[in-house]
C-alpha cells in the first residue's frame, strides 16, 4: 500500500472534527438547559476525540521526520492537561450548584478549575526545555507567539469595546481558549502551507 503523500492532511481532519464536535456539544447542552455534571458527560465523548488526533500528529510527524521524543513526552501532558481542566471545571460547577458553598470552600472550588492551566504552563516550560532539535522548538516558538498575539488583539479591542459599552464583558479565564485557538491555527496554517 502506497504511503499517503500529504501526512498532515489527517490531523486536521482529526482536529476539524474535534473542534465542531466540541462546540456542537456545548451548544447541544446549553440547548438542552443541561446541569453541570450532564454536560460533562455529554461532553466526555467529543473530548477522546484528542486521542487519535494527537495520534494523528505523531504518525504525521514520524512520516515528515518532524517530531521527537520530547514532543511525545508534551502531547501525552498536554492530554492530560485538557481532560483534568475539563474535569476540574466541571467537577466545580457541579459541587458549587449542588452546595452552594461559602468562604475557604467557594475559593477552593473557585481555583480549582486554574490549577491545570498551571500544570499546562509548566509542560509548555518543560518542553522548550527538553527539546534538542532546535527547527522544532523554534517552530512550537512562533506557534505560541501567534496564540499571544492573536490574545493581545482580541483582548485588546474586546476591551476597548466593552469599555465603550458595546459588547458585554468577557471573562478573563476566556484567555487560554483564545491563546489555544490561535496556537492550533498557527499549527494549521503551518500544515498548510507544508513548511
Amino acid at each position: 500500500m502506497a504511503e499517503d503523500s500529504t501526512p498532515g492532511r489527517a490531523p486536521l481532519i482529526w482536529g476539524l472534527v474535534f473542534v465542531v464536535a466540541m462546540f456542537g456539544t456545548g451548544f447541544g447542552a446549553r440547548f438542552a438547559h443541561l446541569s453541570g455534571f450532564w454536560t460533562m458527560v455529554v461532553m466526555l465523548p467529543p473530548m477522546l476525540l484528542l486521542i487519535p488526533m494527537i495520534r494523528s500528529a505523531e504518525r504525521s510527524g514520524n512520516l515528515s521526520g518532524c517530531t521527537s521524543p520530547a514532543l511525545k513526552r508534551y502531547n501525552r501532558r498536554g492530554l492530560i492537561w485538557a481532560f483534568s481542566y475539563v474535569a476540574a471545571l466541571f467537577f466545580a460547577i457541579s459541587v458549587n450548584d449542588a452546595l452552594k458553598p461559602e468562604g475557604p470552600l467557594l475559593w477552593l472550588i473557585a481555583v480549582l478549575p486554574a490549577l491545570p492551566i498551571v500544570y499546562f504552563v509548566w509542560a509548555l516550560y518543560r518542553y522548550l526545555v527538553e527539546e534538542t532539535d532546535e527547527y522544532l522548538k523554534m517552530r512550537y516558538v512562533t506557534h505560541a507567539l501567534f496564540g499571544l498575539g492573536l490574545l493581545l488583539v482580541v483582548a485588546t479591542v474586546w476591551g476597548f469595546l466593552e469599555s465603550f459599552k458595546v459588547v458585554p464583558h468577557v471573562e478573563s479565564w476566556m484567555t487560554v481558549p483564545v491563546w489555544a485557538i490561535g496556537l492550533g491555527v498557527a499549527q494549521i496554517w503551518q500544515r498548510v502551507r507544508g513548511s
